[in-house]
């Protein structure tokens, strides 16, 4: 299939971005996907381009591969109790309380470098297939980073649209909006097998998106809420990973990789510096 000659489909909106705004936080329900066949689907009174779905078509199984070999943490959602087992890829903002005191490359570089060599691999190959089918978006998105001054070397690759990215393993995630990212679209590659349910549902338009193993979603996650429906494992082995490729708005903050460095190391020492300080001097601590 030819990217560019994607089909159009028109779909008709069924819910305000207000009243879909209410369903932040809300647990998706189980729905059957109804968006099982590549295609960009568009508003059907605006025009404007909601989603594209296509097949990855190639190299699939070394994205599979790179995926199951990763070791994922778990995190539980304080409003609804759900556990969440994903891991960062391509670079981090700085976040002080978290004492990352510079911008940098996320922990999966140099704890599996080879794995997240493949996912930075596969940014580039994302960007060409966006560029391919809808070359008035990605030069829109590539004109949003420009304008935001973040630099090239925060890129996952210098001509890719995205910073960084996440590995979800099974996670059913309510509804919501990527609220920390650029006003861009993203990339959500899927791989799994012998599960079911795991589709991505978008209300506003009564889409859910099979997310089939090997396809891709491109749609911009910041406009729209979205979330994903139950999952059932079929066999003991099921899984489903989703991908997820965005540019995220706190890398516009970051100066040189070199600058970020020497920054972070004097900024580390400070603290230390501090805390020792206050260790031999409790009142210190209250100033």
């Amino acid at each position: 299939m030819k990217l560019s000659e994607l089909p159009v489909v028109r779909v008709k909106r069924i819910m305000t971005a207000e009243e879909a705004t209410e369903l932040v936080g809300v647990t998706v329900p189980d729905l059957e996907a109804n968006c099982r066949e590549a295609a960009l689907f568009i508003d059907d009174e605006t025009e404007e381009p909601i989603l594209a779905y296509m097949p990855m078509e190639n190299e699939v199984n070394l994205l599979r591969a790179s995926v199951m070999a990763i070791k994922y943490g778990t995190t539980k959602r304080a409003s609804t109790g759900m556990e969440n087992q994903s891991r960062t890829f391509g670079m981090a903002p700085r976040k002080v309380f978290q004492r990352r005191e510079s911008c940098r490359t996320t922990t999966l570089a140099n704890d599996q470098p080879e794995e997240h060599a493949v996912l930075v691999a596969f940014a580039k190959k994302f960007g060409e297939m966006f560029k391919e089918f809808a070359p008035h978006l990605f030069q829109q998105d590539a004109e949003v980073l420009e304008k935001s001054g973040i630099s090239n070397e925060w890129k996952m690759t210098d001509d890719a649209l995205w910073t960084s990215g996440v590995v979800n393993k099974a996670s059913t995630l309510p509804y919501h909006r990527d609220g920390f990212n650029f006003a861009t679209w993203s990339a959500m590659p899927v791989v799994r097998r012998d599960m079911r349910g795991g589709y991505l549902n978008f209300p506003e338009y009564g889409m859910t998106c099979a997310c089939r193993d090997g396809w891709v979603l491109f749609f911009p996650g910041y406009k729209y809420v979205h979330g994903v429906t139950p999952m059932t494992p079929v066999k003991k082995d099921a899984y489903r990973y989703s991908i997820v490729y965005y540019a995220l708005r706190g890398m516009k903050d970051c100066f040189t990789f070199a600058v970020e460095t020497a920054n972070g190391a004097q900024n580390r020492t400070k603290r230390e510096d501090k805390m020792a300080e206050d260790l031999k001097n409790p009142a210190n601590a209250w100033e």
